[in-house]
């Protein structure tokens, strides 16, 4: 079964009712960060508990859509910015878990001594009783989210 979310806007994640956000700080410059951002297949390699990626269409660029299996949960994601070495958003546009009306997760890239900067907020609205509790729904999504959080492996000298 899925389920069909709605979209919004770039920069609505910084609005959502529900955001996570992580900061990282990279030793790579900024166009070696959006390179692995940008290679979809690539990702499961260093996002934890990613188990697939299916390229659905266009693999990148605005339009690109793919679909991840994260854990037990499949969704397909439509990228809506795409700006190379800066910045790649998307928003979910497909789940097989329920309880979300949007999903939209923001990879912002920027310099940094040393390497580069990578801004990463997923703004997440919930639909039915889940929308009353953004304490659980901050939890649920957050927890399979911060398998981004791997790409520091990449990126590591070891």
């Amino acid at each position: 079964m899925s389920f069909r979310l709605e979209e919004r806007p770039p920069g609505w994640s910084e609005q959502a009712p529900v955001q996570i956000r992580h900061e990282l700080v990279l030793p790579a410059p900024p166009a070696q960060v959006f390179d692995v951002l940008a290679d979809s297949a690539r990702w499961p390699t260093w996002f934890k508990g990613m188990r697939r990626v299916r390229i659905d269409g266009p693999a990148t660029g605005v339009g690109a859509l793919r679909t991840v299996w994260v854990g037990p949960t499949r969704v397909q994601e439509h990228y809506i910015v795409w700006e190379p070495g800066h910045r790649i958003t998307f928003h979910v546009v497909r789940s097989s878990a329920p309880g979300l009306r949007v999903m939209v997760e923001d990879y912002q890239i920027s310099p940094h001594p040393g390497g580069s900067k990578l801004t990463i907020t997923v703004g997440v609205e919930a639909k039915g009783p889940f929308r009353r509790l953004p304490g659980l729904v901050r939890v649920v999504v957050g927890r399979p989210t911060s398998g981004v959080l791997g790409i520091t492996t990449v990126f590591s000298s070891d």
